[in-house]
């Protein structure tokens, strides 16, 4: 949006020379960093990009509470720039914000969404499948999204590892259609795989536990060792010659 501040005219319609010029302020649309997603405890920064005529307006910045950040506290600054830069943030500081310039012919403001995830889930927060994967198998999650736009789409990894679309790792890839695809599974890559997705309205989360069953592990080890055992026991003979 673009706003004009018009100075009076005179009585003939030619505007006085010592009057004002009009001014404007316009801030950019952009779809990238609109939408945000964050692990608490983190740092976020909020960009707000804004053209104006007038060097003097300042940008403001509206919080998810409707209340306006107008000094620096130990948890809240804004930069030179004009970003809203949040410092150790919560899952309260989740919500809508909004960027705003004010001229005097009126207001243009812009919403950006923060979503902040826990670090660490708790069992009620699990409101996906529960899978129970063998060492060295492969098992895939899906994640279908409908949204609108600006929107982002994310998969949390055991160790808070992110994977966006179409990403992947030596033994992991999320696919086109968001499924995620894990390749012969260890240890480590039990835990949380939550798929993670939000726009300017709203958010939601699908949250998946993998375990990885040591018991079938350990039981086919042991199985594996009695085989050769009796095999080595067969190959000898039965354990002696008879002595008759």
């Amino acid at each position: 949006c673009v706003f004009l501040s018009l100075g009076p005219h005179n009585n003939t319609g030619q505007q006085d020379d010592n009057e004002s010029a009009p001014s404007w302020a316009l801030i950019h649309r952009k779809t990238a960093g609109r939408i945000q997603t964050a692990l608490d405890g983190s740092k976020v920064q909020l960009e707000c990009r804004v053209v104006t005529s007038d060097p003097e307006i300042k940008i403001e910045w509206m919080l998810p509470d409707l209340s306006i950040a107008e000094e620096v506290t130990d948890k809240i600054e804004i930069s030179q720039r004009g970003e809203l830069v949040i410092l150790n943030v919560t899952l309260s500081d989740s919500g809508l914000y909004h960027c705003m310039v004010r001229t005097k012919a009126g207001v243009d403001l812009v919403p950006l969404r923060l979503t902040v995830k826990e670090r660490s889930l708790g069992p009620t927060a699990f409101n996906g499948q529960k899978i129970i994967v063998e060492k060295g198998q492969s098992f895939s999650l899906p994640c279908d999204v409908t949204t609108v736009q600006p929107s982002q789409t994310m998969w949390y990894l055991p160790k808070n590892q992110i994977l966006l679309p179409t990403q992947q790792t030596r033994r992991a890839e999320v696919m086109e259609n968001g499924t995620l695809v894990v390749k012969k599974l260890t240890k480590e890559d039990a835990g949380e795989y939550s798929c993670l997705t939000s726009n300017l309205y709203g958010v939601d989360m699908l949250s998946h536990a993998v375990e990885w069953d040591i018991q079938i592990f350990s039981t086919k080890k042991s199985l594996m060792y009695l085989l050769i055992i009796l095999c080595v026991f067969a190959f000898s003979g039965g354990g002696g010659n008879d002595p008759s």
